[in-house]
């Protein structure tokens, strides 16, 4: 890397700095725990209240839309189907009971994280901090020479993190293509935690909009800790502080679907 790369990263240009975020200089440690954000978030306005009838003809309006989005094979369409239910849901803050009816069961879905090598703990990040956002929760494993992220929440939560996570990984992959970063692990680690914060703040943004708050799912969390028996406490892994900056830098260039999300 060269003195000029370098001096790159640190442009002040950068099209979304957000100072105290990221630590500066040596190294730092991200904290692969992130409750705090989803306390804050559950302490927002209670829900606005619509009438009965509105209410479910929207709901009916989302369960059609999550049905034509599983019954085609052409996907495009499929994420178009999905992404307008998300922003239904979020919007007038839909609950996972309200939309399976009777059937609110909790499962399990296991992801192979291949080919990502050293991204790929940014790559579990993300999927956890984007099952959060779906009221899902996240755990993850290692098989042998590759990584398992494992889900648990209802089928249509997880359907919506699988949806934002395809939508956003392509472009971690082309990002790190075109920066060729020296830590691989420190850049995707700073492009999800810079991602993460965006989507968190869309959300933030859509409750205070709508006077509602994230509607969680414990039973996910109960699920994922009795099946792997986590420990609660806290870990940190060490990163390059410049190249978790870099990496937090190209993500200010992620689309992050608020155009295919928005509500209307």
């Amino acid at each position: 890397m060269t003195a000029d790369s370098d001096s790159q990263r640190h442009n002040s240009s950068d099209p979304c700095p957000n100072p105290g975020d990221h630590a500066a200089g040596g190294s730092s440690t991200y904290s692969e725990t992130g409750r705090g954000q989803s306390e804050a978030r559950r302490r927002a306005t209670p829900v606005t209240s619509l009438d009965a009838p509105r209410r479910t003809n929207i709901i009916d309006k989302v369960r059609a839309m999550l049905a034509k989005a599983a019954s085609t094979t052409h996907e495009p369409e499929r994420e178009a189907f999905e992404a307008k239910a998300q922003a239904l849901i979020t919007r007038y803050q839909i609950a996972a009971n309200e939309l399976q009816q009777a059937d609110s069961e909790i499962i399990e879905r296991r992801i192979d994280i291949r080919t990502w090598g050293d991204a790929t703990r940014g790559v579990i990040y993300l999927y956890g901090g984007i099952a959060e956002l779906n009221r899902s929760s996240a755990a993850h494993r290692s098989i042998g020479e590759h990584s398992q992220v494992i889900l648990f929440g209802t089928d249509v939560d997880l359907d919506l993190t699988e949806t934002v996570a395809r939508h956003l990984l392509p472009q971690l992959r082309t990002h790190m293509l075109l920066d060729r970063p020296n830590s691989r692990m420190s850049y995707a680690i700073g492009w999800t935690h810079e991602v993460l914060s965006r989507l968190i703040a869309a959300q933030q943004a859509t409750m205070a909009e709508y006077g509602a708050i994230v509607p969680t799912n414990t039973a996910a969390d109960e699920a994922m800790l009795n099946a792997y028996k986590l420990k609660s406490d806290s870990q940190t892994t060490m990163v390059d502080s410049v190249e978790y900056e870099f990496g937090a830098s190209a993500a200010c260039r992620a689309d992050i679907g608020r155009t295919k999300l928005a509500a209307g």
